[in-house]
């Protein structure tokens, strides 16, 4: 069974990469993907955050250039999350401070990322 979860984790790690949309400002949702992934096994398994994670979450915060930079990727995270079964968004929303560091907005399916400031 943990095999098996793995192996999907994977699988939608690779869908991620290769199907990304790009957000409307500086940051891409190709780059949020690409330093977010590492963070799934923790969102969908639990245990520990990986440092790739952490690495990811404070390389994103540094990117942010501009509100429209933080909406677009919340509405990547929002989209990409949607498609990962098992999800906890309660552990994604935690993620941040197991890092170290603060989001400036929580992800869950109702989230509206246009709002984000």
């Amino acid at each position: 069974m943990a095999v098996t979860k793995v192996a999907l984790v994977a699988a939608v790690m690779i869908c991620m990469l290769i199907a990304g949309s790009h957000a409307e400002a500086n940051l891409t949702c190709d780059q949020v993907t690409i330093w977010l992934t590492p963070c799934i096994s923790y969102a969908v398994l639990g245990g520990s955050v990986s440092p790739m994670c952490c690495q990811g979450i404070h390389s994103l915060n540094a990117a942010y250039k501009n509100a429209d930079d933080r909406r677009g990727a919340c509405q990547c995270i929002k989209d990409k999350a949607a498609y990962i079964l098992g999800i906890d968004y309660n552990r994604v929303n935690a993620i941040p401070g197991k890092c170290g560091t603060k989001c400036p907005y929580k992800v869950y399916p109702s989230t509206d990322c246009s709002k984000v400031k």
